[in-house]
């Protein structure tokens, strides 16, 4: 899918996945599997460090931001053209939550295979609990009364950006 092919090339350069010259070549492989374990373990993928109160910016990481840019608004799938009555805003949360999923596929196969060369296929029946947790966690977020208000603002600022 577009999705798909977005995530899997924007998460190398997006979450450092790649391996510094020091890495000899034949333990680069190993090097991805580990750091995409990492970045797998506790959803920290989604996270983009802390905001200026130290609080976790929740589904703010920059490589979400540009593969939803990519998917919704830019590229070949352009769904937001179509339904500007609903994109034009802010990025639903049921759309956040679908990338996320997808981008949770491309961690588990960089952390079987961290030579990037096959994925896992992403299906409803293989990635339909994972896009439900997705969403549970993106309305306790909208929920928080800090860090609702801020996903809102970043929900917007990214149709923003994208339109």
């Amino acid at each position: 899918s577009d999705l798909k092919k977005i995530a899997i090339a924007i998460t190398p350069p997006a979450y450092n996945l790649v391996p510094p010259a020091t890495i000899p070549v034949q333990e680069r492989a190993a090097w991805v599997e580990n750091t995409a374990t990492d970045l797998l373990d506790d959803s920290m993928f989604l996270h983009d460090g802390v905001d200026e109160f130290g609080k976790t910016k929740n589904f703010a990481h920059p490589g979400l931001c540009e593969a939803a840019i990519l998917f919704l608004y830019t590229g070949s799938y352009r769904i937001a053209r179509r339904r500007p009555d609903i994109f034009r805003k802010e990025i639903p949360l049921t759309c956040l939550a679908l990338i996320c999923t997808m981008f949770n596929c491309v961690f588990d196969g960089l952390v079987k295979n961290g030579n990037g060369k096959s994925f896992p296929k992403f299906t409803a029946k293989e990635y339909e609990p994972i896009y439900k947790a997705m969403l549970k966690l993106l309305q306790d977020v909208m929920d928080d009364p800090y860090h609702g208000p801020r996903l809102v603002q970043q929900l917007r600022a990214w149709a923003e950006a994208g339109w």
